[in-house]
């Protein structure tokens, strides 16, 4: 009797060790993961910091360089990128700074459509001759319901009462886009149409690969201030669609967006061109974004 004893107290002692040591395991595991997530944390937001700076640093250094539009076509179409002077028009660009090189556009948003200004029948030539008949005339009906100040929706379009059922419940703005992004909550449109990639290719093309990969942010925009566009700023799909009614002349410039990748952020800045101030431009806009493709 008295040797089982000795055996049950020697089990529980047992038992008690196994739980202290399987106590200690678990607060040494939640240290090494709190020091590893605060190194992290740390790590990412000095990342951040130096992709913000690098990206400030870039736009002061190229700002004096954009080339403005003239009423001269061959200058501009004559312009080579080694010439020192950048075009707005999203071609791609690189530059080293800080020993890291950083790959930049800049486009003139005058080569985009404005969905606040654009026509009806606009906007339904674009989303039509770029997603299709069906999807094109969803789209473009409920941006013209979302912009509008009634609540009378169009054939394919959607107004308060659709927006009120979904999931997470909103209402129509029934105004004006303040900023592009509010293109993600009308009906229709998805994360994919909006940052894209949409491969497009031209009614006419032969070519397997797409001639233009990009998104509804790439095509409209809120800073143009008008119902037309610039042909020498425009994304190849709005030359090929649009009627030459929709262009107008280019020239000088318009608010300018930048866009660039740095470290494990990209960002797009909207910006005006000012030579008269310290910094040669005047911010509009600045946010991250998903990366670009």
């Amino acid at each position: 009797m008295t040797k089982g004893l000795l055996l049950s107290q020697k089990g529980a002692i047992l038992i008690f060790v196994l739980w202290v040591i399987a106590f200690l395991s678990m607060i040494g595991g939640y240290f090494t993961l709190e020091t590893t997530l605060r190194r992290n944390l740390g790590f990412g937001a000095w990342n951040m910091l130096k992709s913000r700076l690098m990206v400030e640093s870039v736009l002061t250094v190229v700002t004096p360089y954009v080339k403005e539009f003239s009423d001269n076509d061959n200058e501009v179409n004559n312009l080579e990128k080694n010439s020192g002077l950048i075009l707005p028009d999203g071609s791609e660009y690189k530059i080293k700074i800080g020993g890291e090189e950083l790959r930049f556009s800049i486009e003139d948003e005058r080569g985009k459509v404005d969905i606040n200004k654009a026509s009806e029948e606009m906007l339904s030539e674009v989303l039509k001759g770029l997603l299709g008949e069906a999807k094109g005339a969803i789209i473009s009906d409920s941006i013209l319901d979302w912009r509008d100040n009634d609540d009378d929706k169009r054939t394919h379009g959607a107004e308060s009462e659709y927006y009120r059922s979904l999931d997470v419940p909103y209402e129509a703005s029934n105004s004006k886009f303040v900023l592009l992004e509010q293109l993600l909550l009308v009906h229709g449109v998805n994360p994919i149409l909006f940052w894209g990639p949409l491969d497009w290719r031209s009614t006419d093309s032969k070519d397997e690969e797409p001639e233009w990969s990009g998104g509804l942010q790439d095509i409209f925009t809120i800073y143009n201030g008008s119902d037309k566009i610039i042909k020498e700023a425009s994304p190849k799909p709005l030359i090929d669609i649009l009627r030459k009614e929709y262009f107008k002349e280019a020239k000088g410039l318009g608010i300018l967006r930048f866009k660039t990748c740095a470290y494990q952020a990209c960002y797009q800045i909207f910006f005006e061109k000012q030579t008269g101030s310290k910094l040669g431009f005047k911010l509009i806009h600045w946010e991250q974004v998903p990366r670009f493709n």
